[in-house]
């Protein structure tokens, strides 16, 4: 079980250099790649661009964004907003089309997946378990809209990361450690790792995946299955699925994650 932060943070899904969708549905998408995802926010913003900055406006756009992007959801307890869109000209940051931040005065989020009241008071479960500086290590470090999502959602993820580079090292990762170049970049493939898995993949959600109901499941690695009793990256490996029956080889994996783990330990103690 994670520890709790005890430092209070700011809303995640909009940091200084990152934004994330997770829980207007971003990932919850049987297709979650980079390029799809983008076709999928792309198809939202223009339907929304010119409709009335009214509920009824928003309410049809929204029904057009839905149809055009054609998602269905892994986990069905998580919905697909046709609200959540780029929220930036250079469509580099992903956020709510309704808050009034984007319409400009009103509060049409009433016409999306959910109210916006529900809106306004969720916290995503990383608000509770991240500290602030591992979140600000994550947004500097990610620093986009598809990535810093996929690793600030899985706290296990990134704790098991950070825990396997102090161990090797024998200190904590803090964030000054990334005003070293090379480091960022060696940690940044590390946590590409969630968006390099191989396509259908359970990884993308962390150490969990869907039942028949499409309802999160806890899940571990059948070790005794490819005749392994286990590995040092364990909390890695589980988080990013590998499991021949999620789709990944554990072998394979294994490999990276060394191989990158060591890229990183040595940008971090070279001279």
């Amino acid at each position: 079980m994670p520890e709790r932060h005890r430092t209070p943070l700011k809303p995640l899904c909009q940091g200084r250099a990152s934004s994330c969708g997770a829980c207007c549905g971003l990932y919850n998408c049987a297709d979650h790649s980079r390029p799809a995802l983008r076709r999928l926010l792309d198809a939202h913003t223009d339907a929304l661009a010119g409709a009335p900055r009214t509920l009824e406006g928003f309410r049809e756009a929204g029904g057009r964004a839905a149809a055009a992007a054609a998602a269905e959801p892994v986990f069905a307890s998580v919905r697909i907003c046709p609200l959540l869109g780029w929220v930036d000209a250079p469509r580099s940051r992903v956020g709510c089309l309704a808050h009034p931040a984007s319409t400009g005065g009103p509060d049409l989020r009433d016409a999306g997946a959910y109210d916006a009241l529900t809106c306004e008071s969720f916290l995503c479960p990383s608000h509770a378990w991240l500290r602030a500086e591992e979140a600000e290590i994550v947004d500097e470090v990610c620093a986009d809209a598809h990535l810093y999502g996929l690793v600030a959602t899985d706290v296990p993820f990134l704790r098991g990361v950070l825990a396997a580079l102090a161990s090797r090292v024998g200190a904590a990762v803090e964030r000054r450690h990334l005003r070293r170049p090379t480091f960022r970049e060696a940690l940044r493939a590390l946590f590409a790792l969630k968006e390099e898995l191989e396509p259908g993949s359970e990884g993308l959600f962390g150490a969990f995946r869907p039942d028949a109901a499409g309802e999160p499941v806890a899940r571990s690695i059948d070790y005794a299955a490819v005749g392994r009793a286990g590995s040092p990256y364990d909390a890695i490996l589980t988080c990013v699925g590998a499991d021949p029956r999620s789709g990944n080889d554990l072998d394979r994996l294994e490999a990276e994650v060394r191989l990158r783990l060591d890229a990183a330990v040595r940008a971090l103690t070279e001279a």
